[in-house]
């Protein structure tokens, strides 16, 4: 089965209602790591999939970006990972970066991610899960296809 995690809420921790912006805040919720090592020792493939808007935003760089992804991927061992760096809200204001202020198929509500993961991993709907804490993710596991487990009921019992 493939197993994907949303990153910002799922996996770690929300800062004073923002996303983590660097990898040392980028510390694992409790139960995450012990999970995930048991789901790997069972032979799932893990992977992430994040929305990313604050490259829009301007508040991280496309680099940063990419560099948080490639750091929680690390720190879970994830086979794979994707993220969306558009989110269409932050179009025409001041600070943003407007290439990346439209909007796009990867971006989640939409299933973009999803379902270029599933395609790596040659995974139909039926077998592959997406964990994640918010409505966009549930929504996105459904334009997908997929089941969806919200992370905290998913994390509750390790």
């Amino acid at each position: 089965m493939l197993i994907v995690f949303d990153k910002d809420g799922t996996l770690v921790p929300f800062y004073d209602k923002r996303p983590a912006n660097t990898p040392d805040e980028q510390v694992l919720l409790p139960g995450v790591a012990k999970k995930i090592a048991v789901l790997k020792a069972n032979g799932h493939k893990i992977a992430i999939a994040s929305n990313q808007g604050g490259v829009a935003w301007g508040f991280i760089s496309l680099a940063q970006a990419e560099t948080l992804m490639s750091d929680i991927a690390a720190k879970i061992g994830a086979d794979a990972w994707r993220f969306c760096p558009h989110d269409e809200r932050a179009a025409g204001l001041f600070g943003a970066r407007q290439e990346y202020a439209c909007a796009c198929e990867c971006r989640k509500p939409r299933a973009g991610m999803l379902l270029s993961l599933m395609r790596e991993f040659r995974a139909f709907p039926f077998d592959a899960l997406y964990v994640g804490d918010r409505d966009e993710d549930r929504n996105a596991a459904l334009a997908a296809g997929v089941q969806f487990a919200w992370a905290q009921e998913f994390f509750e019992d390790t």
